[in-house]
């Protein structure tokens, strides 16, 4: 995490992948476990979420001798980051989301076909996720990446919120990239029926196709 690493005042983060509570990535010279940490309230988050019908939870804050460790959503992943314990968490998180906003996404012709799908991944999931539940359904997305992305899976990604060409796709792929991004969408889609039922997943897919037209 580049944004991370230039950030003042963090002794150490991890990145979490909440589909098998897996440490994609732990720097900082931290002497507590706080990849084991990070996964573990990234865990007991989403149950909360699940079993107490509490919405997405914001943030987890701990506190441990002179540190905090403050475990947060950011895309389709969990952020654990450790400050110092005087330092506020809320603000923290702040002054993380303004410097990511400096990181520009990268700037490339992506053929009409391919970008309107991926337009339309990024609807679908502001449609079904809103601002309430929207990294649950990026985390759904990340798994529709996973199982179904195929030769795609390299070229796009998470990039400030939304599904994004990381590297150009190179031309000759372009009928097999659609394919691949048609899958997404149908995956969703199937998730939102199960998840809403058929009647409001209905109604939020027809929501979508009036905000593509």
């Amino acid at each position: 995490m580049e944004t991370l690493d230039k950030l003042p005042g963090i002794i150490g983060y991890a990145l979490i992948n909440p589909e098998d509570g897996s440490i994609e990535e732990l720097k900082g010279s931290s002497s507590a476990p706080i990849g084991d940490l990070t996964a573990f309230f990234s865990s007991a988050s989403d149950a909360i979420k699940s079993n107490l019908s509490l919405g997405t939870i914001k943030y987890i804050s701990l506190c441990y001798g002179a540190h905090r460790l403050v475990v947060f959503p950011h895309e389709a992943k969990y952020l654990g980051v450790e400050i110092e314990k005087d330092n506020d968490p809320v603000e923290f998180i702040k002054k993380f989301r303004l410097a990511i906003t400096g990181i520009t996404k990268p700037k490339f012709v992506i053929p009409r076909s391919m970008s309107s799908k991926i337009k339309q991944i990024n609807v679908v999931v502001e449609e079904f996720g809103g601002q309430e539940n929207k990294s649950h359904w990026l985390q759904l997305l990340n798994q529709g990446l996973g199982i179904l992305g195929g030769d795609i899976l390299p070229y796009v990604g998470i990039v400030e919120g939304e599904l994004a060409f990381k590297t150009k796709p190179p031309e000759d792929k372009e009928d097999e990239f659609i394919q691949g991004l048609r899958a997404i969408i149908d995956f969703l889609a199937k998730k939102a029926v199960e998840e809403m039922g058929s009647s409001q997943a209905r109604a939020k897919i027809h929501a979508v196709i009036e905000k593509m037209r």
